[in-house]
């Protein structure tokens, strides 16, 4: 705990600490408070500033009822197996639908799986705006990549003071 204050400047956002796996795993929520029913932790990406890609807020999610691995996958693309973004498509292609309805996409825009190879649909049907555009392809990605990667897909790190500063750690 003291060489996150000392050498990241942060302050306590309450709770427990909670090690990571490793220093770079972006899953595992570095506060928790409470136990069994009532245990949450701190989604570690919405805690970070926006200039490090969150939202610079505490999120305290359910680790028992799964609101805190939901969202962690969901919203934010990581997955609880590695700790790691889920890796993108290799391909993307346009599918025409037959008969869609009034309110629905006439075409819909698909990706194609390392894993399975299979093309996934990465967008709903319906003709609107969403909140988590990638949310169908994470879902893909939870339950089929199954902590497998695309080799050179690890250049998901915010490359700032705070990376420099693990860097010369050697952590």
């Amino acid at each position: 705990m003291l060489i996150a204050r000392s050498v990241f400047r942060s302050t306590h956002p309450g709770g427990i600490y909670n090690s990571p796996r490793d220093p770079r795993d972006l899953y595992t929520p570095r506060f928790v408070k409470g136990q069994g029913r009532t245990k949450v932790g701190i989604c570690p990406i919405c805690i970070e500033s926006p200039s490090r890609g969150g939202l610079g807020h505490k999120l305290w999610l359910s680790m028992k009822f799964s609101a805190f691995n939901y969202h962690v996958q969901f919203a934010h693309g990581v997955s609880a197996m590695t700790g790691r973004p889920f890796s993108p498509p290799v391909s993307y292609r346009t599918t025409n639908r037959c008969r869609p309805l009034k309110i629905e996409r006439s075409e819909i825009i698909e990706g194609k799986c390392h894993v399975c190879k299979k093309w996934v649909p990465i967008q709903g049907i319906k003709d609107c705006e969403v909140k988590v555009k990638e949310l169908f392809w994470w879902k893909h990605a939870a339950t089929c990549h199954q902590g497998s990667q695309i080799p050179g897909d690890d250049d998901f790190y915010e490359q700032d003071d705070v990376f420099s500063r693990l860097e010369d750690l050697n952590l």
